[in-house]
């Protein structure tokens, strides 16, 4: 059997002051001694009952002994599917491996215990044992004295419960960990855009421009939505990602600020999946997550996470529903046409003529889906186009131009100004 090792330390999925307590409770439980070990085979942790009685605590030769045998035992464990029981000396351990994300962390230790009355061939057997492993003699007696006699299944049994208890503190660092992952891609992708943001604030007509015009807009929102109703998540994540950034730079770190933005943002989206014909009961849930972002002792981080799974949610369920609304297939269609052809000349009455409607339909479908017009919408694709070609930093601003749609340059710098607030050449100065 192949194992696959997880690259993570014990101590880093498992909280090993809640972990002592449990080894603590369940030693005191059951009168069986608990171990923790790496996949080395090394003791981390540990919970004695009488540990100057134990004989895994005076043996002096553990690094070169115990730990090879632990080290078999956990493997062994896994190879199983279930805890090991292994001789170790006179007596009986018994092995469980840990795993986490279904790979292999180490492994849990129960005992050692005896399997019968410690009689006259046990005694001679320990101080054998005990002889071995540089163990004082007089401690022998002591030893027996204090072991636990327990039954194979008595002692399974023991191990399998410690066992799940530990399996679900991993399976909960997990979840915790794919939460934090998650949040950092999402603030990561924000940090991004709020960078951009920034540069281009360097700019005074940038920032004349930011005062004059709001960018988060009752359009980005309306063309969110419509992106997820089409079927386009990935564009859908991306404009949501652009919203968010804005909120978090115009707030500057003020979380009343925020969390006013997101709730309105929320709200808007929930309105859109009534509208879409979702019954409210089916929305709350998600409610009641948007009242856990407004809360007072929620913090920034934990409001971000909120805020990520509350907008995944609401545009997961606008996305399942995105065919109930008539016309929505048809805005979709023309979308992809746009982004596909916007290089062309193109005209409302081509587009409506590739998706198979009139081109009054059209029209009426951008204003009342997006609140934008045909030749609004068409321009902001083509300006998107053109900020990620000035990116390159390979392309002159004519070839730019033709490259987007635009047969005349200087109605093209017309247009991008309108759009950005800076002339393209004064906006390449700033990438």
């Amino acid at each position: 059997m192949k194992i696959e090792y997880s690259d993570k330390r014990l101590d880093e999925v498992l909280d090993f002051q809640d972990l002592e307590r449990l080894f603590a409770n369940f030693a005191k439980l059951t009168g069986i001694d608990v171990s923790l070990h790496d996949i080395e085979g090394q003791e981390v942790l540990r919970y004695r009952i009488h540990p100057e009685k134990t004989i895994c605590e005076l043996v002096k030769t553990r690094q070169s002994t115990c730990n090879l045998q632990m080290q078999y035992a956990g493997k062994k464990a896994l190879e199983l599917g279930e805890p090991y029981i292994f001789q170790c000396g006179t007596m009986i351990k018994c092995a469980a491996a840990v795993l986490f994300e279904e790979k292999y962390l180490g492994c849990l230790a129960c005992g050692p215990v005896l399997l019968w009355e410690p009689d006259e061939i046990a005694r001679r057997d320990l101080a054998d044992f005990a002889a071995k492993h540089e163990v004082p003699a007089d401690s022998v007696c002591e030893i027996l004295e204090a072991i636990k006699q327990l039954t194979p299944e008595t002692m399974r049994s023991a191990s399998q419960m410690l066992s799940l208890m530990v399996d679900h503190m991993c399976q909960e660092e997990s979840i915790f960990l794919s939460q934090r992952n998650r949040l950092t891609r999402q603030q990561d992708k924000i940090a991004e855009l709020m960078s951009e943001k920034r540069q281009a604030a360097l700019s005074l007509q940038a920032l004349e421009r930011q005062n004059k015009f709001k960018k988060y807009s009752y359009e980005m929102e309306k063309e969110l939505i419509a992106f997820v109703r089409s079927g386009e998540t990935v564009r859908a994540h991306e404009i949501l990602n652009g919203i968010l950034g804005e909120i978090f730079a115009i707030a500057a770190g003020n979380l009343d600020i925020i969390k006013a933005n997101v709730y309105e943002l929320t709200a808007v989206l929930i309105r859109a999946a009534v509208d879409a014909g979702i019954p409210l009961t089916d929305l709350a849930h998600i409610i009641r997550q948007v009242t856990r972002i407004l809360a007072e002792e929620s913090q920034y981080d934990e409001v971000c996470l909120l805020t990520t799974e509350v907008l995944e949610e609401i545009i997961a369920v606008l996305y399942e529903n995105r065919f109930k609304k008539q016309g929505n297939e048809h805005l979709m269609n023309a979308i992809q046409y746009i982004r596909k052809h916007y290089s062309e000349d193109l005209s409302l009455d081509e587009v409506a003529k590739n998706v198979f409607v009139s081109g009054y339909y059209l029209s009426h479908l951008f204003r009342e889906e997006l609140d934008i017009t045909y030749s609004d919408y068409l321009n902001k694709i083509r300006m998107e186009a053109a900020v990620k070609l000035m990116k390159e930093k390979n392309h002159l601003i004519q070839d730019i131009a033709t490259m987007t749609g635009f047969k005349d340059a200087a109605y093209f710098c017309k247009t991008f100004k309108k759009y950005n607030g800076l002339t393209p050449k004064k906006y390449m100065t700033l990438l």
